[in-house]
């Protein structure tokens, strides 16, 4: 199933785009929670730290794979809305051979650096050995994760989220199981949740593939495809490490904050792992509007069609600012048992901790509204350097709050740095936003 939204009714499109996209992710989140309720439960505050101290890590290099295949497939948007098949195929083939080459660079780098950048972000002593033993197979299957996020978004850049969603329905259901088994029965400990998600990513990779093969023939390549010209490998690479980039340095940043969290003491980092989880679950159909308004952009873009974006825009803008106001009274009014579902804990500081997180960061949400969209509807019109621009101020802003106020200020002033970034941030991306649109002179006119 294919879906064209360079024509027809603006907010009907988005929808039928992003709701499968948003239960794809809730998912997502819903097996990653399970691997952190299960550790929590079934081995403990201090594993569960040892997974928090390197969930960053996994964050990054994730962001990275997220990014890159997602940028490659802005490519594909393009020409899809254009109407060029044959190039759409190449740039299939072209992110088919760059996708595995550099999850396969990114993957001998990361076994060099990985206990280096444990040191870096002060990853406590005593849970040193187990979160290593965690992230090492995380790494080593990171080709993995490439291969289903690939397949997820050549389908998304053709405006098929449908698919997907069933398969990762499917893979997510299956990691609980094995995390039960691996876990439970098995006693592999923390090692056991690793497994669990790198073979629920390959199930899912494995069936995005069968499914494009055996059903979506427009987007099968030949072995013609694979001759592909210098010009589309560069504008594959720019638009691949441009969006890799945007996604890294925000977590670089997150990477450095964890480093003051790290010092804090393992409940306040069990603490901030449960915040977090709720955190990515809240902000899930934030990304989630992101990605459509990305890929709505970039398809509307290739046919010229500038006016939708700007009003898919402001659709997106009305629901993502509805979600926020819900967001703000599910930690206001269930965020102490929200931690304590999560972490399974009894701890009544690990819960305070974690629910004084989510009551200050939720209120802040209008913003990332505000900044993720913009972000990303400037990476699918082309924009690339603003968005990364944003990013480093992110990042920037994370590096000051570890240096200058988590030893005075403690636990609060990581509550408050990323709402501060946010509301910083925003400032490029509404003057890029601002300054894309009053130079193509785009007017209101009829969808």
């Amino acid at each position: 199933m294919k879906l064209d939204m360079t024509k027809g009714n603006i907010t009907r499109l988005i929808l039928l785009f992003a709701f499968p996209l948003l239960l794809s992710n809730i998912f997502q989140q819903f097996y990653n929670i399970a691997d952190t309720a299960i550790v929590g439960h079934l081995l403990g505050d201090d594993a569960l730290s040892a997974v928090g101290t390197v969930s960053v890590i996994y964050g990054l290099v994730l962001s990275f794979c997220f990014g890159m295949t997602n940028g490659f497939a802005l490519l594909i948007s393009r020409n899809f809305g254009a109407g060029d098949i044959k190039m759409m195929k190449k740039s299939i083939a072209g992110t088919i051979k760059l996708a595995i080459m550099v999850s396969l660079l990114l993957t001998a780098i990361m076994l060099v650096m990985l206990k280096p950048i444990m040191k870096l972000i002060k990853t406590p002593a005593e849970v040193f050995d187990t979160g290593y033993s965690y992230i090492v197979v995380i790494v080593c299957c990171l080709v993995v994760t490439t291969f289903y996020n690939m397949w997820a978004s050549i389908l998304r850049a053709v405006g098929n989220t449908t698919a997907p969603l069933v398969f990762l329905i499917i893979s997510s259901l299956s990691n609980v199981g094995l995390d039960l088994l691996f876990i439970g029965v098995f006693k592999l400990g923390v090692q056991g949740a690793a497994y669990a998600t790198v073979l629920a990513q390959a199930f899912s990779g494995v069936l995005c593939f069968l499914y494009v093969i055996l059903f979506c023939p427009d987007l099968k390549v030949s072995r013609e495809d694979f001759k592909i010209e210098g010009d589309l490998v560069k504008e594959l690479l720019a638009s691949g490490l441009a969006m890799s980039l945007m996604f890294v340095i925000v977590n670089v940043g997150t990477v450095i904050l964890q480093t003051g969290i790290n010092g804090l003491g393992t409940g306040t980092i069990a603490a901030h792992v449960a915040a977090r989880k709720a955190s990515e679950v809240f902000m899930t159909p934030v990304a989630i509007l992101s990605q459509t308004i990305s890929t709505f952009a970039s398809q509307n873009y290739g046919a010229g069609k500038l006016d939708r974006v700007k009003k898919g825009l402001y659709n997106v803008f009305a629901i993502g600012f509805t979600w926020s106001v819900i967001v703000i009274l599910i930690a206001y009014f269930g965020g102490d048992e929200l931690i304590r579902s999560i972490t399974g804990s009894d701890n009544s500081k690990i819960i305070a901790l974690g629910a004084k997180y989510l009551r200050i960061n939720t209120p802040f949400y209008f913003f990332l509204v505000i900044l993720g969209t913009l972000r990303s509807m400037l990476q699918g019109l082309g924009e690339k350097m603003l968005p990364i621009i944003a990013s480093n101020l992110e990042m920037i802003g994370k590096v000051i709050a570890v240096m200058l106020f988590v030893k005075p200020l403690g636990y609060t002033a990581i509550c408050f740095t990323e709402p501060i970034t946010w509301i910083i941030c925003c400032i490029p991306v509404v003057y890029a936003f601002l300054r894309f649109f009053k130079n193509n002179n785009v007017k209101e006119s009829e969808a």
